[in-house]
Protein backbone atom coordinates (compact mmCIF):
# COMPACT_ATOMS: atom_id res chain seq x y z
CA UNK A 1 0.00 0.00 0.00
CA UNK A 2 2.74 2.28 0.60
CA UNK A 3 4.58 2.25 -2.72
CA UNK A 4 1.16 2.56 -4.40
CA UNK A 5 0.57 5.61 -2.10
CA UNK A 6 4.46 7.06 -3.22
CA UNK A 7 3.97 6.51 -6.58
CA UNK A 8 0.30 7.79 -6.76
CA UNK A 9 1.27 11.37 -5.46
CA UNK A 10 4.55 11.61 -7.31
CA UNK A 11 2.58 11.07 -11.00
CA UNK A 12 -0.11 12.82 -9.95
CA UNK A 13 1.60 15.84 -9.20
CA UNK A 14 3.29 15.71 -12.83
CA UNK A 15 -0.57 15.24 -14.33
CA UNK A 16 -1.70 18.18 -12.05
CA UNK A 17 1.28 20.06 -13.27
CA UNK A 18 1.03 19.10 -16.88
CA UNK A 19 -2.84 19.51 -17.58
CA UNK A 20 -2.50 23.15 -15.30
CA UNK A 21 -0.10 24.66 -18.19
CA UNK A 22 2.54 24.94 -15.66
CA UNK A 23 6.18 24.16 -16.02
CA UNK A 24 8.85 23.03 -13.42
CA UNK A 25 12.48 24.05 -13.99
CA UNK A 26 14.03 22.04 -16.55
CA UNK A 27 11.69 19.41 -17.12
CA UNK A 28 10.57 19.22 -21.12
CA UNK A 29 7.67 18.46 -22.36
CA UNK A 30 8.79 17.28 -25.87
CA UNK A 31 6.46 15.54 -28.35
CA UNK A 32 5.92 11.72 -27.69
CA UNK A 33 8.50 9.22 -30.32
CA UNK A 34 5.56 8.82 -32.19
CA UNK A 35 2.50 10.98 -33.16
CA UNK A 36 -0.21 8.34 -33.19
CA UNK A 37 0.11 6.54 -29.74
CA UNK A 38 -2.29 3.81 -30.34
CA UNK A 39 -0.24 2.07 -32.36
CA UNK A 40 3.78 1.12 -32.68
CA UNK A 41 5.98 3.57 -34.34
CA UNK A 42 8.99 2.96 -35.98
CA UNK A 43 12.42 4.80 -34.88
CA UNK A 44 14.99 3.16 -37.66
CA UNK A 45 15.38 -0.37 -36.49
CA UNK A 46 13.61 -0.08 -32.84
CA UNK A 47 9.94 -0.33 -32.70
CA UNK A 48 8.37 1.36 -29.72
CA UNK A 49 5.07 0.55 -28.36
CA UNK A 50 3.11 3.06 -26.75
CA UNK A 51 1.68 1.62 -23.19
CA UNK A 52 -2.23 2.29 -23.68
CA UNK A 53 -5.54 0.74 -22.43
CA UNK A 54 -5.53 -1.39 -26.39
CA UNK A 55 -1.53 -2.59 -25.03
CA UNK A 56 -3.11 -3.82 -21.76
CA UNK A 57 -5.54 -5.65 -22.77
CA UNK A 58 -3.71 -7.51 -25.09
CA UNK A 59 -1.12 -8.67 -23.02
CA UNK A 60 -4.22 -9.65 -20.46
CA UNK A 61 -5.23 -12.09 -22.95
CA UNK A 62 -1.79 -13.43 -23.54
CA UNK A 63 -1.29 -13.92 -20.58
CA UNK A 64 -4.90 -15.67 -20.11
CA UNK A 65 -4.44 -17.95 -23.05
CA UNK A 66 -1.46 -19.54 -20.93
CA UNK A 67 -1.13 -23.09 -19.22
CA UNK A 68 -4.10 -22.36 -16.87
CA UNK A 69 -5.07 -25.73 -15.22
CA UNK A 70 -2.86 -27.84 -18.03
CA UNK A 71 -2.77 -31.51 -17.25
CA UNK A 72 -0.14 -33.91 -17.17
CA UNK A 73 -1.44 -37.17 -18.35
CA UNK A 74 2.48 -38.57 -18.45
CA UNK A 75 2.66 -37.82 -14.52
CA UNK A 76 -0.65 -39.20 -13.53
CA UNK A 77 0.41 -42.54 -15.25
CA UNK A 78 3.72 -42.47 -14.23
CA UNK A 79 2.27 -42.21 -10.55
CA UNK A 80 -0.24 -44.24 -10.69
CA UNK A 81 2.37 -47.43 -12.38
CA UNK A 82 4.87 -46.17 -9.34
CA UNK A 83 6.41 -49.25 -7.15
CA UNK A 84 9.24 -49.25 -4.40
CA UNK A 85 11.80 -51.85 -5.72
CA UNK A 86 14.06 -52.82 -2.85
CA UNK A 87 17.47 -52.82 -3.21
CA UNK A 88 20.70 -52.94 -0.36
CA UNK A 89 20.71 -51.45 2.74
CA UNK A 90 16.96 -51.50 3.09
CA UNK A 91 15.50 -52.56 5.97
CA UNK A 92 12.03 -55.42 5.39
CA UNK A 93 9.89 -56.33 8.03
CA UNK A 94 8.48 -59.70 7.49
CA UNK A 95 5.35 -61.73 9.38
CA UNK A 96 4.55 -65.03 8.62
CA UNK A 97 1.09 -65.01 10.40
CA UNK A 98 0.71 -67.27 13.55
CA UNK A 99 3.87 -67.65 13.25
CA UNK A 100 6.04 -64.70 15.50
CA UNK A 101 9.15 -67.35 15.44
CA UNK A 102 10.04 -66.01 12.04
CA UNK A 103 10.08 -62.65 13.00
CA UNK A 104 13.55 -60.94 14.69
CA UNK A 105 11.58 -60.37 17.79
CA UNK A 106 10.60 -63.73 17.74
CA UNK A 107 13.56 -66.17 19.82
CA UNK A 108 14.95 -68.77 17.83
CA UNK A 109 14.78 -71.54 20.65
CA UNK A 110 11.22 -71.02 20.82
CA UNK A 111 11.25 -71.83 16.61
CA UNK A 112 13.39 -74.50 17.43
CA UNK A 113 10.78 -75.40 19.55
CA UNK A 114 7.92 -75.14 17.41
CA UNK A 115 8.80 -76.59 14.08
CA UNK A 116 9.71 -80.36 14.32
CA UNK A 117 13.74 -80.79 12.49
CA UNK A 118 14.65 -77.11 12.48
CA UNK A 119 18.11 -76.15 11.49
CA UNK A 120 19.32 -74.39 14.51
CA UNK A 121 22.38 -72.87 12.71
CA UNK A 122 19.57 -71.29 10.03
CA UNK A 123 17.85 -69.96 12.94
CA UNK A 124 21.13 -68.33 14.68
CA UNK A 125 22.51 -67.17 11.59
CA UNK A 126 19.16 -65.67 10.91
CA UNK A 127 19.27 -63.48 13.90
CA UNK A 128 23.00 -62.56 13.97
CA UNK A 129 22.36 -60.49 10.51
CA UNK A 130 19.85 -58.02 12.55
CA UNK A 131 21.47 -54.96 12.95
CA UNK A 132 21.65 -54.29 16.85
CA UNK A 133 18.11 -52.98 17.74
CA UNK A 134 16.99 -52.94 14.07
CA UNK A 135 13.03 -54.69 14.03
CA UNK A 136 13.60 -55.83 10.82
CA UNK A 137 15.80 -57.83 7.88
CA UNK A 138 18.37 -55.66 6.09
CA UNK A 139 18.81 -56.52 2.49
CA UNK A 140 23.17 -57.22 2.79
CA UNK A 141 25.43 -55.85 -0.78
CA UNK A 142 24.65 -58.47 -2.53
CA UNK A 143 20.88 -58.20 -2.63
CA UNK A 144 20.09 -61.27 -0.50
CA UNK A 145 18.47 -61.12 3.23
CA UNK A 146 18.76 -64.53 5.47
CA UNK A 147 15.39 -66.03 6.20
CA UNK A 148 14.88 -68.75 8.60
CA UNK A 149 14.48 -72.09 7.03
CA UNK A 150 14.96 -70.42 3.38
CA UNK A 151 18.61 -69.55 4.05
CA UNK A 152 19.72 -66.43 1.25
CA UNK A 153 16.70 -65.04 -0.34
CA UNK A 154 17.37 -62.60 -3.41
CA UNK A 155 15.22 -59.42 -2.80
CA UNK A 156 16.92 -56.38 -4.52
CA UNK A 157 15.24 -55.25 -7.16
CA UNK A 158 12.00 -56.90 -6.72
CA UNK A 159 8.63 -55.06 -5.06
CA UNK A 160 7.38 -55.64 -1.74
CA UNK A 161 4.14 -58.07 -3.81
CA UNK A 162 7.26 -60.18 -5.34
CA UNK A 163 8.84 -60.78 -2.25
CA UNK A 164 5.73 -61.81 -0.48
CA UNK A 165 5.17 -64.16 -3.17
CA UNK A 166 8.45 -65.81 -3.36
CA UNK A 167 9.25 -66.17 0.21
CA UNK A 168 6.00 -67.47 1.08
CA UNK A 169 6.67 -70.42 -1.65
CA UNK A 170 9.71 -71.10 0.34
CA UNK A 171 8.19 -71.33 3.74
CA UNK A 172 5.49 -73.84 1.74
CA UNK A 173 7.51 -76.61 2.66
CA UNK A 174 7.73 -75.80 6.67
CA UNK A 175 4.64 -74.26 7.46
CA UNK A 176 1.31 -75.03 5.93
CA UNK A 177 -0.28 -72.33 3.19
CA UNK A 178 1.72 -70.00 4.65
CA UNK A 179 0.14 -66.02 5.11
CA UNK A 180 3.33 -63.86 4.69
CA UNK A 181 3.21 -59.91 4.78
CA UNK A 182 6.34 -57.71 3.25
CA UNK A 183 6.80 -53.91 3.86
CA UNK A 184 9.84 -51.84 3.97
CA UNK A 185 10.40 -49.91 7.47
CA UNK A 186 13.85 -48.27 6.82
CA UNK A 187 14.72 -46.41 3.13
CA UNK A 188 18.01 -46.49 3.19
CA UNK A 189 18.91 -47.33 -0.38
CA UNK A 190 17.69 -44.94 -2.71
CA UNK A 191 17.85 -40.86 -2.64
CA UNK A 192 17.29 -37.66 -4.74
CA UNK A 193 19.13 -34.27 -3.99
CA UNK A 194 17.30 -31.31 -3.40
CA UNK A 195 19.61 -27.78 -3.22
CA UNK A 196 19.56 -24.06 -4.18
CA UNK A 197 17.03 -21.64 -2.97
CA UNK A 198 15.21 -24.20 -0.46
CA UNK A 199 14.78 -24.16 3.04
CA UNK A 200 16.26 -27.20 4.26
CA UNK A 201 18.11 -28.84 1.11
CA UNK A 202 19.68 -32.40 1.69
CA UNK A 203 19.11 -35.92 0.88
CA UNK A 204 16.12 -37.19 0.74
CA UNK A 205 15.01 -40.93 0.65
CA UNK A 206 12.90 -42.22 -2.49
CA UNK A 207 10.09 -43.93 -0.83
CA UNK A 208 6.86 -46.51 -1.60
CA UNK A 209 5.43 -43.28 -1.72
CA UNK A 210 5.55 -41.44 -5.22
CA UNK A 211 6.78 -37.62 -4.67
CA UNK A 212 7.28 -35.46 -7.56
CA UNK A 213 9.12 -32.24 -7.91
CA UNK A 214 6.92 -29.54 -6.88
CA UNK A 215 6.29 -31.87 -3.63
CA UNK A 216 9.85 -32.30 -2.37
CA UNK A 217 10.26 -28.76 -2.21
CA UNK A 218 7.30 -28.11 -0.29
CA UNK A 219 8.46 -31.33 1.78
CA UNK A 220 11.28 -29.46 2.22
CA UNK A 221 9.96 -26.64 3.94
CA UNK A 222 9.25 -24.10 0.72
CA UNK A 223 11.64 -21.99 -0.29
CA UNK A 224 13.68 -19.42 1.29
CA UNK A 225 12.24 -16.19 1.97
CA UNK A 226 14.64 -14.20 3.78
CA UNK A 227 18.74 -13.90 4.22
CA UNK A 228 19.47 -15.44 8.11
CA UNK A 229 20.20 -12.10 9.38
CA UNK A 230 16.99 -10.30 8.43
CA UNK A 231 15.36 -9.20 11.70
CA UNK A 232 12.10 -10.30 13.04
CA UNK A 233 10.48 -7.24 12.50
CA UNK A 234 11.37 -7.31 8.98
CA UNK A 235 10.49 -10.80 8.27
CA UNK A 236 6.73 -10.15 7.71
CA UNK A 237 7.96 -8.12 4.67
CA UNK A 238 10.59 -10.89 3.29
CA UNK A 239 9.74 -11.99 -0.31
CA UNK A 240 11.43 -15.57 -1.60
CA UNK A 241 14.22 -15.56 -2.41
CA UNK A 242 14.35 -18.45 -5.40
CA UNK A 243 12.95 -18.25 -8.90
CA UNK A 244 10.78 -21.28 -8.91
CA UNK A 245 10.45 -20.07 -12.87
CA UNK A 246 13.65 -21.59 -13.56
CA UNK A 247 14.01 -25.15 -11.51
CA UNK A 248 16.84 -27.31 -12.83
CA UNK A 249 15.78 -31.11 -12.93
CA UNK A 250 18.31 -33.75 -13.80
CA UNK A 251 17.36 -36.98 -14.50
CA UNK A 252 19.45 -39.94 -16.53
CA UNK A 253 21.94 -37.13 -16.73
CA UNK A 254 19.73 -35.10 -19.26
CA UNK A 255 19.01 -31.22 -17.92
CA UNK A 256 15.45 -30.40 -17.75
CA UNK A 257 13.96 -26.60 -16.81
CA UNK A 258 11.04 -26.56 -15.34
CA UNK A 259 8.63 -23.71 -14.48
CA UNK A 260 7.08 -24.39 -11.24
CA UNK A 261 6.08 -20.76 -11.17
CA UNK A 262 3.02 -21.43 -13.13
CA UNK A 263 2.57 -25.13 -11.76
CA UNK A 264 1.83 -23.32 -8.28
CA UNK A 265 0.01 -19.97 -9.52
CA UNK A 266 -1.66 -21.21 -12.56
CA UNK A 267 -2.02 -25.40 -11.82
CA UNK A 268 0.20 -26.02 -15.10
CA UNK A 269 0.84 -29.48 -13.82
CA UNK A 270 2.95 -30.06 -17.28
CA UNK A 271 6.01 -28.45 -15.67
CA UNK A 272 6.13 -30.83 -12.67
CA UNK A 273 7.89 -34.46 -13.09
CA UNK A 274 8.08 -37.62 -10.82
CA UNK A 275 11.62 -37.97 -8.87
CA UNK A 276 13.72 -41.18 -9.12
CA UNK A 277 16.70 -42.69 -7.73
CA UNK A 278 19.44 -40.30 -8.28
CA UNK A 279 17.72 -37.08 -9.76
CA UNK A 280 19.00 -34.02 -8.77
CA UNK A 281 16.58 -30.62 -7.94
CA UNK A 282 18.25 -27.25 -8.34
CA UNK A 283 15.77 -24.32 -7.03
CA UNK A 284 18.14 -21.04 -8.44
CA UNK A 285 17.96 -17.69 -6.49
CA UNK A 286 16.33 -14.75 -7.60
CA UNK A 287 19.60 -12.85 -8.56
CA UNK A 288 17.98 -12.64 -12.12
CA UNK A 289 14.30 -12.23 -11.01
CA UNK A 290 14.51 -8.54 -10.85
CA UNK A 291 14.13 -5.98 -13.24
CA UNK A 292 16.73 -2.91 -13.26
CA UNK A 293 15.36 0.48 -12.91
CA UNK A 294 17.86 3.42 -14.27
CA UNK A 295 17.45 7.24 -14.72
CA UNK A 296 15.82 10.05 -13.16
CA UNK A 297 14.76 8.21 -10.42
CA UNK A 298 15.80 8.88 -6.47
CA UNK A 299 16.61 5.41 -6.01
CA UNK A 300 17.74 3.60 -9.06
CA UNK A 301 18.95 0.52 -8.91
CA UNK A 302 17.60 -3.79 -9.55
CA UNK A 303 14.43 -4.38 -7.91
CA UNK A 304 13.64 -8.06 -7.25
CA UNK A 305 9.72 -9.59 -8.52
CA UNK A 306 7.75 -11.16 -5.89
CA UNK A 307 6.48 -14.38 -7.54
CA UNK A 308 7.20 -12.79 -10.66
CA UNK A 309 4.73 -10.42 -10.68
CA UNK A 310 5.92 -6.72 -9.96
CA UNK A 311 3.63 -3.90 -12.14
CA UNK A 312 5.79 -0.68 -13.67
CA UNK A 313 3.83 1.62 -10.49
CA UNK A 314 5.34 -0.33 -8.48
CA UNK A 315 8.85 0.03 -9.04
CA UNK A 316 8.65 3.63 -9.72
CA UNK A 317 7.14 3.95 -5.98
CA UNK A 318 9.68 1.63 -4.42
CA UNK A 319 12.44 3.95 -5.86
CA UNK A 320 11.30 6.92 -3.77
CA UNK A 321 9.30 8.07 -7.48
CA UNK A 322 10.46 10.43 -10.00
CA UNK A 323 13.06 12.99 -9.64
CA UNK A 324 10.84 15.83 -10.46
CA UNK A 325 14.16 18.41 -11.01
CA UNK A 326 16.05 16.47 -13.60
CA UNK A 327 13.51 13.81 -14.93
CA UNK A 328 11.60 13.94 -18.57
CA UNK A 329 7.90 12.48 -16.98
CA UNK A 330 6.63 12.41 -20.64
CA UNK A 331 9.45 9.50 -21.04
CA UNK A 332 9.54 6.57 -19.52
CA UNK A 333 10.14 3.56 -21.22
CA UNK A 334 11.07 -0.09 -20.48
CA UNK A 335 13.35 -2.75 -22.43
CA UNK A 336 12.69 -5.90 -22.86
CA UNK A 337 14.93 -8.52 -24.84
CA UNK A 338 18.03 -8.66 -26.80
CA UNK A 339 19.67 -5.56 -26.36
CA UNK A 340 20.34 -5.75 -30.42
CA UNK A 341 16.40 -5.89 -31.15
CA UNK A 342 14.51 -5.13 -28.04
CA UNK A 343 10.86 -4.64 -27.24
CA UNK A 344 10.35 -0.88 -25.86
CA UNK A 345 7.39 0.77 -23.95
CA UNK A 346 6.60 3.59 -23.38
CA UNK A 347 4.87 5.66 -20.84
CA UNK A 348 4.02 8.66 -21.16
CA UNK A 349 3.15 10.14 -16.82
CA UNK A 350 1.92 13.39 -17.99
CA UNK A 351 -1.51 11.56 -19.35
CA UNK A 352 -4.28 11.62 -16.95
CA UNK A 353 -4.70 7.73 -16.94
CA UNK A 354 -1.31 7.31 -16.63
CA UNK A 355 -1.21 6.38 -13.10
CA UNK A 356 -3.93 3.49 -14.09
CA UNK A 357 -1.48 2.32 -16.84
CA UNK A 358 1.23 2.08 -14.54
CA UNK A 359 -0.50 -0.60 -12.23
CA UNK A 360 -1.33 -2.60 -15.07
CA UNK A 361 1.29 -2.90 -17.02
CA UNK A 362 3.10 -6.15 -15.44
CA UNK A 363 6.48 -6.03 -15.82
CA UNK A 364 9.65 -9.26 -16.57
CA UNK A 365 12.42 -10.46 -15.01
CA UNK A 366 15.29 -8.64 -16.36
CA UNK A 367 12.97 -5.74 -17.72
CA UNK A 368 14.72 -2.40 -18.06
CA UNK A 369 13.10 0.80 -16.98
CA UNK A 370 14.63 3.84 -17.72
CA UNK A 371 13.43 7.57 -17.37
CA UNK A 372 15.03 9.86 -19.19
CA UNK A 373 16.80 13.26 -18.49
CA UNK A 374 14.73 16.58 -18.65
CA UNK A 375 16.08 17.96 -22.50
CA UNK A 376 16.67 14.88 -24.10
CA UNK A 377 14.07 15.22 -26.73
CA UNK A 378 15.27 13.07 -29.66
CA UNK A 379 14.95 9.47 -29.86
CA UNK A 380 18.44 8.86 -30.91
CA UNK A 381 19.88 10.38 -27.64
CA UNK A 382 17.54 8.73 -26.00
CA UNK A 383 19.13 5.39 -27.91
CA UNK A 384 22.91 6.37 -27.48
CA UNK A 385 21.93 6.92 -23.89
CA UNK A 386 20.47 4.16 -22.41
CA UNK A 387 21.97 0.76 -25.04
CA UNK A 388 24.92 0.80 -23.66
CA UNK A 389 23.21 -0.32 -20.31
CA UNK A 390 20.68 -2.56 -21.85
CA UNK A 391 24.11 -4.50 -23.53
CA UNK A 392 25.68 -4.85 -20.27
CA UNK A 393 22.83 -6.14 -18.51
CA UNK A 394 21.76 -8.57 -21.44
CA UNK A 395 25.27 -9.98 -22.05
CA UNK A 396 25.57 -10.78 -18.36
CA UNK A 397 22.77 -12.52 -17.86
CA UNK A 398 23.76 -14.79 -20.69
CA UNK A 399 26.95 -15.42 -18.88
CA UNK A 400 25.24 -17.02 -15.84
CA UNK A 401 22.54 -18.27 -17.93
CA UNK A 402 23.15 -19.46 -21.22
Amino acid sequence: MKRYTFIALSLAGLMAVSLSGCSLPGISYSAPPASNSSAAAQNGRYVVQPITPQLLEKEAKARQKGDVGKPNPELVSAISDYSYKVEPQDVLKVTVWGHPEFSPEGSPMQALQSIPGSDRSSLLASAASQAPGQSGFTVQSDGNIYFPYVGDLKVAGLTTSQIRVKLAAALAAYVKKPQVSVQVVGFHSQTYQLSGAVAKPGLYPITNVPITVSQSIQAAGGVLQTVPSVSISSKSSAMPLADLSRVLYIHDGKRHVLNLRAFFLSGDESQDRLLHPGDIVQVPDNSLDQVHLIGEVKNPGNYPLDNGQLNLAQVLGDAGGLDLTTANASRIFVFRGAYDKPQIFWLNAHSPEAMLLATQFELKPQDVVFVATAGISTWNRIISQILPTVQALYETKVLVHP
